[in-house]
């Protein structure tokens, strides 16, 4: 009983070490479809500084493949916020797109190109009309015209100023403020906003939106404190502590090892050690679980009747020693794989 428990144990510990960056694509994926841009950005960063590698047939975990672009999205996140360079960055990067098809790459990225070289490009200045002469003594100063300013331009500037104070407030979240970025970032706000507010040129809001954008990266840049690190050393383990890790440490090497397996993919690995395990540990549910499990995984690559008549045996010994009420659950089996274990209720 005991092994059984320090079993689960160890499963749970092994699976929390697993990357999230799918769970990251897929929060990200369901800010596209609402059309909450910034959501975007950060949810795709978050899924590429997991897995920066774009596929159309990505393994998550187990035997579940997923369409991954997180490039194309971030790169249409950033074309929407009017962040045109880094759109541009973004859709050299991404080979297409994902599961939400917002259009193709080329379209999007003249679009993006033609909004930067809008952007950089500034805007003549009207000539002032030339004097006409009159017939009095004292000529008449001309006064020239006043330059004009773009309302796109004016439009885009408050939006990146909204940008930077979404990324402040972020930063003071995770409790950055006492970092020199975070006060370099405020400085080029305030900046920006006084740009912003005494414009009479399309220069001063070009300006503008340079502070602004460099605040919004210095806010990102900014860093909360890192924890200070105490020297007191930790209690001495029990004898209870000791004397279990001593009986069960060659089991706990094996259940780690069958599970590394398993999350790895290689399924015909795990299927023999699992299938060692489950000599040792004949009553323990969840070694039948994941048995049943990697048996399946083999079936359905391999098309192995025998495999499947073996899962489906294995699934019936989990629910019998297990005590799965709701199936197994959804975060460590595949869609495909719970479905069959359901089977075995019936029979």
């Amino acid at each position: 009983m005991r092994r059984a428990s320090f079993a689960a144990v160890l499963f749970f510990a092994a699976s929390a070490a697993f990357a999230s960056w799918y769970d990251d694509y897929d929060a990200g994926l369901d800010a596209v479809r609402k059309g909450q841009w910034q959501t975007v950005i950060q949810k795709m960063t978050a899924a590429i500084n997991g897995n920066p590698k774009e596929n159309d047939k990505a393994r998550t975990y187990g035997a579940i493949f997923i369409n991954y672009h997180p490039y194309y999205y971030r790169a249409a996140a950033n074309l929407n916020l009017g962040r045109y360079e880094q759109a541009v960055s973004d859709f050299e990067k991404t080979s297409g797109p994902g599961p939400e098809d917002l259009g193709s790459i080329d379209t999007l990225m003249q679009k993006a190109k033609t909004k930067l070289a809008a952007a950089s490009t500034p805007t003549p200045e009207p000539q002032p009309p030339r004097p006409t002469p009159v017939p009095v003594p004292v000529p008449v100063p001309v006064q020239p015209a006043a330059p004009s300013i773009d309302p796109a331009l004016r439009q885009q500037v408050t939006g990146e100023i909204n940008n930077a104070r979404g990324r402040m407030a972020a930063a003071q979240q995770r409790k950055a403020t006492a970092a020199p970025q975070f006060a370099q970032a405020t400085q080029a706000l305030a900046d920006a906003n006084t740009r912003n507010a005494t414009a009479r040129s399309n220069d001063d809001l070009r300006g503008a939106l340079a502070s602004a954008q460099n605040a919004a990266l210095l806010f990102d840049a900014a860093a909360a404190p890192a924890a200070v690190a105490t020297n007191t050393p930790p209690p001495p383990p029990s004898r209870p502590t000791t004397a279990s890790t001593l009986v069960l440490g060659d089991a706990a090497k094996r259940v780690r090892s069958a599970l590394q397996f398993y999350f790895n993919g290689d399924f015909e690995d795990a299927e023999r050690a699992f299938k060692s395990l489950s000599v040792d540990m004949p009553t323990n549910g969840w070694i039948y679980a994941f048995l049943g499990a990697s048996q399946y995984s083999v079936y359905a690559f391999e098309t192995d009747p025998n495999y499947k008549s073996a899962a489906m045996e294995s699934f019936r010994m989990a629910r019998r020693y297990g005590k799965f009420r709701n199936g197994l659950p959804q975060k460590y089996f595949s869609r495909r794989i719970r479905k069959a274990f359901e089977l075995t209720a019936a029979q």
